[in-house]
């Protein structure tokens, strides 16, 4: 009974150890340090696009950890001006759901407009780039405390059958007019495949063999 005890423990930190190697952070630059010195999110793993009054760079002055975050900023009086960047994948396991973060601010150095929202978006697309689906986070606003770092996050459903590419984007946008410029910080990004439930069961069952042998040795 001892050894399969052992055993089962074994077992599961051995899959469980398998399924975290599996989760590692798919993001190359999750935290912006690879800018170099380059302003603007164009040139690395992470691009961006925008309307005529948006775009997103690189910000040595706020940030979470590292020396550089990314910024998402507006400017002028469109009502629906627009700005986001992203990272594409291929590759990746197409069958399994996914979780997307990342930390947001609101500086009082320069802040958001009233009205202005950013979100995370996962858009799967397939082979000819065309969208499947979109899943998409709360929405972050001037409502969050400013000044200090938020965690927003989005868990997908399972990818949609036929996706082959898939893209984790940070937007912003306006929603109504504003002055002056408007402005969202992210840093710290994460993009991990969600831990299969059967490995995570069989991890338990192996730590509750392991508290019940400590507590028959107690008896």
């Amino acid at each position: 009974m001892k050894n399969l005890i052992l055993a089962s423990l074994i077992l599961g930190v051995a899959l469980f150890g398998l399924e975290a190697s599996a989760c590692a952070n798919l993001l190359i630059d999750p935290g912006f340090e690879l800018g170099g010195s380059a302003i603007d999110i164009k040139d690395g793993p992470w691009t961006w696009s925008g309307g005529s009054n948006g775009g997103a760079f690189y910000d040595n002055v706020i940030y979470r950890s590292g020396a550089k975050s990314a910024k998402v900023v507006m400017w002028g009086t469109g009502a629906s001006d627009y700005a986001y960047f992203n990272e594409d994948f291929t590759g990746i396991d197409f069958s399994a759901p996914y979780t997307f973060s990342g930390y947001f601010m609101n500086s009082s150095l320069s802040p958001m407009s009233t009205g202005a929202t950013a979100k995370l978006q996962v858009k799967w697309k397939n082979s000819s780039g065309v969208n499947m689906r979109v899943d998409t986070s709360p929405l972050f606003d001037d409502s969050y405390t400013i000044n200090n770092w938020h965690l927003m996050s989005l868990t997908t459903m399972a990818p949609p059958v036929g996706a082959v590419k898939v893209a984790a984007v940070v937007l912003m946008k306006s929603n109504r007019t504003y002055t002056p410029d408007s402005v969202v910080y992210v840093d710290d990004m994460s993009f991990d495949v969600v831990p299969e439930p059967a490995s995570m069961l069989l991890f338990g069952s192996g730590l509750v063999g392991l508290l019940g042998l400590s507590w028959r040795k107690k008896s």
